[in-house]
């Protein structure tokens, strides 16, 4: 009989994107893996009628996701309970460890993207996040979730030992493991007809060498060395910088008015994932100058695409995503980033780097990622 898994997926209203791709890849990943797959998620409910005020739509979109859904995977337990059907869960993204409650432990897992919220609602300040009171009153009951989950899977051995170091129930029995995020087969580089047709809209970067940063708006994404960074760089480099994500904000904009470099500043927001790809293909260098993450996604797809990757020297960037094939940096120090950006000059030393990434990505092979998932979920 087919093994079957139900992915709990987020609410829309919430923008996840990032979790939105890692919920899609272990789709595809189980039904490769001959799983009979399903995918259910806070429906949408009250938040139609918060009328886009933002109060409303806050409280209301807490109570489809946290009362509603809930009902919802009661009622399911009990069907799956009465027709006798054996199904497993994976909930896809921690913060929604809460559904953990409404599951059955033992046959339910969850990936741990990162602690960075959770260590900033209980006082930690390197995680360049913050948090409101009731984000710390929502981030504690998220680790007490957590912390009774039978089968766990940290992103990075750097955020299962931050778990582990905060962990509210460290004397049940757990299988928490490290399983490092896929890289999506699709990330691959492009041929120069095909980037220049995907590109081909942006007029702006026609005939320029480019800068890509990759990720969204928030502080420790640390956008704001970049505009510094080629603040100081625009008189030795004539390229422009690409902000592919989220809008900037009106901080990051003032400075750059501020600092006379409109010119050499260019947003898409939300590109398609082609669009992605044509941009880590052409760029001279994608630069990810985060102050904390996770894991740090678009340094192997970056690498996959054949780009040069300039990253924080700071784990887990740099002691288990990047690796060998990474060139790295101070975040607080622009001129650290620029001294790494002049090092592609030199042609030979840009080849190796970027045949170094190609090997680097392969480290996270698809397969190989779902077979571990697999197995920690029969275990």
């Amino acid at each position: 009989m087919t093994a079957k898994i139900v992915l709990i997926g987020n609410y829309k209203s919430d923008m996840q994107y990032s979790m939105q791709i890692f919920e899609e890849l272990m789709a595809e990943g189980y039904k490769k893996s001959k799983f009979h797959v399903s995918v259910i998620r806070p429906n949408e409910v009250l938040i139609n009628f918060a009328f886009n005020k933002k109060i409303l739509m806050k409280w209301l979109g807490y109570t489809d996701k946290f009362i509603l859904f809930p009902i919802k995977l009661l009622i399911i337990q009990v069907s799956n309970f009465i027709l006798r059907k054996r199904v497993s869960y994976h909930i896809c993204d921690h913060s929604n460890a809460i559904y953990l409650y409404f599951l059955p432990k033992n046959k339910t897992l969850i990936t741990c993207h990162d602690v960075l919220a959770i260590r900033a609602g209980l006082g930690f300040s390197d995680t360049y996040c913050s948090t409101t009171k009731y984000g710390v009153f929502l981030q504690k009951i998220i680790l007490k979730a957590l912390s009774g989950a039978n089968k766990l899977a940290a992103v990075s051995e750097f955020t299962l030992n931050q778990l582990k170091q905060i962990d509210r129930k460290p004397n049940i029995s757990k299988n928490w493991i490290c399983i490092h995020n896929a890289l999506s087969e699709k990330f691959a580089p492009l041929e120069e007809v095909e980037i220049q047709k995907l590109l081909n809209k942006f007029k702006l970067l026609k005939d320029k060498d480019l800068i890509l940063h990759v990720g969204s708006d928030l502080e420790r994404k640390n956008r704001k060395l970049l505009i510094y960074m080629i603040y100081e760089l625009q008189k030795d480099w004539d390229g422009l910088v690409i902000f592919a994500g989220e809008k900037l904000n009106s901080e990051l904009l003032e400075l750059i008015q501020e600092l006379n470099i409109s010119n050499r500043i260019v947003q898409i927001n939300n590109p398609s994932d082609r669009e992605i790809i044509a941009l880590y293909s052409h760029c001279q260098a994608m630069i990810f100058p985060s102050y904390s993450e996770g894991f740090g996604w678009p340094i192997i797809e970056a690498q996959a695409c054949g780009a040069p990757v300039i990253t924080t020297c700071k784990a887990p960037m740099m002691s288990e995503v990047g690796g060998k094939a990474a060139l790295y940096a101070d975040p607080d120090s622009p001129t650290d980033f620029i001294n790494q950006f002049l090092k592609l000059n030199n042609q030979l030393f840009r080849n190796e780097i970027i045949s170094l990434g190609y090997q680097n990505s392969k480290r996270f092979d698809f397969d190989n990622t779902m077979r571990q998932y697999v197995e920690l979920l029969k275990n």
